[in-house]
């Protein structure tokens, strides 16, 4: 068994799973917040559909679903593009913004948690591994041709 990959999708269960448990108090998913954040500090302008699940590394179809909820909290706005509804621009609105203004006033504690009784440089470490760890999967995908030769 592959135990970094074993304790990875553990850490990412339970992060989740308290994410969403602070993140109730604004009616909100860890998955809504993150996309609000993404609207808050990217400062690129990319803030289209296509932006956003390239970001996230996700189909269209699964931000299409949060952006409707955003949408219907009104937390979030869409702008007009002649590109089509893929290249809109997606906006927080007043409410969305003072949303993550007061989650970043209310620091859950969370990185603390995470990072309690690791040394610093080994912090450093440990953040150029999971990078490392996330650009080898990136840059290398499944091949679907592959896993069929191989029956």
């Amino acid at each position: 068994m592959n135990e970094i990959g074993t304790y990875l999708k553990k850490i990412h269960i339970l992060l989740e799973r308290r994410r969403n448990y602070e993140y109730r108090e604004y009616g909100l998913t860890s998955t809504q917040l993150d996309i609000l954040e993404y609207l808050y500090f990217n400062k690129t302008g990319k803030n289209s559909l296509s932006d956003i699940a390239a970001f996230f590394g996700v189909q269209h179809t699964s931000v299409i679903h949060v952006l409707k909820i955003l949408d219907r909290k009104e937390l979030i706005s869409r702008g007009e593009s002649p590109k089509g509804s893929r290249c809109k621009p997606i906006l927080l609105t007043q409410k969305g913004r003072g949303i993550i203004q007061s989650h970043l006033c209310c620091n859950t504690g969370l990185s603390s948690l995470l990072l309690a009784g690791i040394p610093e440089g080994d912090l450093q470490i440990l953040e150029k591994s999971l990078c490392r760890i996330y650009q080898n999967l990136e840059d290398n995908p499944p091949d679907r041709l592959d896993f069929d030769n191989k029956t």
